[in-house]
């Protein structure tokens, strides 16, 4: 031990010397280094005489090298985290083709939607287009068969007399549990009309609607889905009439109280775009519809069974169940001037109406009517001179404060005042063409006159006022709008200066005669 060297591993070295053992017979144990038999390393390092010369002996070395371990474990350690890695890596490209593949298809799929879909509004969009130019057409055909003398001017062509209307034989009507669904369905069977009636609009499906001509929908509650209404008017064969009870305020939504009711919910932007879609779908199918719009549901009342009925949409009170349920009732069977209308209903002091008075109020929707004044004692007949003569004569003269001229038209029972349209000198591309055609074909205006518009010479209705005077059910004077179409345009300023100075001349003039 004294004549080992100093190296920088260390080795410890058990030398058992045995006379009987050479160097050539000397052991390695696993993980010791091994010796040449002949001038070994280590015989040579420790400086002792070769074998030889020297007693045999065993030479057992045992090798520990702290360091070499270490580093050996380095490398298998640094080998496993490569392989670690390596698997990592391989698991997250895998793991990116298959987010990538799937993503690509999901936008491949969400595309094909889009595409779709566009290709069906755009579908959907050109029918209505086509729908609007036809109802368009049909309309100024119509109005132009009127003028011309060529068609009656009768309400509807099943109708079984005046005033009456033939009967549905099925209706299906569909609402919520409540006093008013009872009630019609309670004035419907006393009339001998079968109902086919369901309590939910998404229960349709059990109740028979492919044989009924009429559906009744009580939409004065929750609001109705509206794609859903329109897939189930879709079902009956052979629909003729629907009635939509509606709630009053659906066109006055954005004004005081109705806003408030519309802000958090926006019911009444709902129940307005069912009323829409109803008058789409009935221009489509070709049945009549009623918008009946309503108050606040309440009990039936005796004491307050009296009706109320305005166009459009016009009160915020209350309507009892019984008199919307006999409203209901009065637009299926027996009012064909409540086709294809839209009004409100309210329900005032006073006994139930007779059938008289449900008459005379439906009678408001034709025009539609926009006052109405009692006489009193005063005659008719004469109120209707006076009109005549004196009151209508002076709106045909310069500076009588109109914003839009008018013709004025002398009717048995009154008067007609009449937009004239506005008169321009500038003459289009179109016009000129026009003109020159009608000139070949020798049909040329004479000179000064104004040249045809529209469709077979059909002018454009300017819309316009008539008033009447009528002894029956009692004296009275009503104003009602008249020569409207679908696309004319109130003169909202000139009819207020009318009717504002009408109100005022007809009552002066009343009271100088009582």
């Amino acid at each position: 031990s004294e004549a080992m060297p100093a190296c920088s591993s260390c080795f410890f070295i058990l030398l058992t010397v045995s006379l009987s053992c050479t160097v050539s017979e000397a052991f390695v144990a696993p993980g010791m280094m091994k010796c040449s038999q002949s001038g070994s390393l280590v015989s040579r390092r420790i400086g002792i005489l070769p074998t030889t010369q020297r007693p045999r002996s065993r030479i057992i070395i045992v090798s520990q090298t702290g360091g070499g371990d270490d580093l050996m474990k380095k490398f298998e350690e640094e080998r496993k985290i490569r392989e670690e890695m390596d698997a990592i890596f391989k698991n997250a490209q895998s793991d990116l083709q298959s987010i990538a593949k799937l993503e690509l298809d999901s936008l491949k799929s969400e595309a094909e939607e889009i595409k779709q879909r566009r290709e069906e509004e755009w579908s959907i969009l050109g029918a209505k287009e086509a729908e609007k130019l036809t109802s368009k057409v049909d309309s100024l055909a119509e109005q132009f068969l009127r003028s011309t003398g060529r068609l009656e001017d009768d309400a509807e062509e099943d109708a079984d007399g005046p005033g009456q209307l033939a009967p549905p034989s099925v209706v299906a009507v569909v609402g919520e549990p409540g006093p008013l669904r009872d009630q019609i369905v309670e004035r419907l069977t006393a009339q001998g009309v079968a109902i086919s009636s369901c309590e939910r609009l998404l229960e349709t499906k059990g109740i028979r609607l492919e044989g009924t001509d009429a559906v009744v929908l009580c939409g004065d509650g929750e609001p109705l889905d509206r794609p859903t209404v329109e897939r189930l008017l879709t079902r009956p064969q052979k629909l003729r009439r629907v009635v939509l009870l509606s709630t009053v305020g659906t066109e006055r939504s954005d004004k005081f109280p109705f806003s408030l009711q519309n802000a958090f919910s926006g019911a009444l932007d709902k129940k307005r775009g069912l009323e829409q879609g109803l008058i789409e779908r009935s221009r489509a199918a070709g049945f009549a519809y009623t918008i009946i719009r309503i108050g606040k549901v309440a009990r039936p009342d005796p004491a307050n069974a009296a009706p109320e009925l305005m166009p459009g949409d016009f009160f915020q009170e209350d309507t009892a169940a019984d008199v919307a349920a006999e409203a209901s009732l009065q637009a299926l069977l027996y009012q064909p001037l409540g086709l294809n209308k839209s009004l409100s209903l309210i329900s005032r002091r006073g006994p139930a109406a007779t059938q008289d008075q449900w008459d005379d109020e439906f009678l408001k929707l034709d025009g539609p009517e926009i006052w109405r004044w009692p006489l009193g004692p005063v005659p008719a007949a004469a109120c209707r001179d006076w009109l005549q003569e004196s009151w209508a004569p002076r709106w045909i003269k310069k500076g009588n404060g109109l914003t839009t001229p008018v013709s004025l038209t002398v009717t048995p029972l009154g008067v007609q005042l009449v937009f004239k349209p506005p008169q321009s000198g500038f003459v289009s591309f179109k016009e000129e063409r026009d003109r020159e055609r009608a000139r070949d074909r020798g049909d040329e205006p004479p000179p000064g006159a104004a040249p045809p518009a529209g469709p077979a010479g059909l002018r454009q209705l300017e819309g316009g006022v008539e008033v009447v005077v009528e002894e029956r059910p009692a004296g009275r004077v009503r104003v009602l709008r008249c020569a409207m179409g679908e696309e004319t345009v109130v003169k909202e300023t000139s009819e207020r200066i009318l009717l504002d100075s009408l109100i005022k001349d007809v009552q002066a003039w009343a009271a100088g005669r009582r």
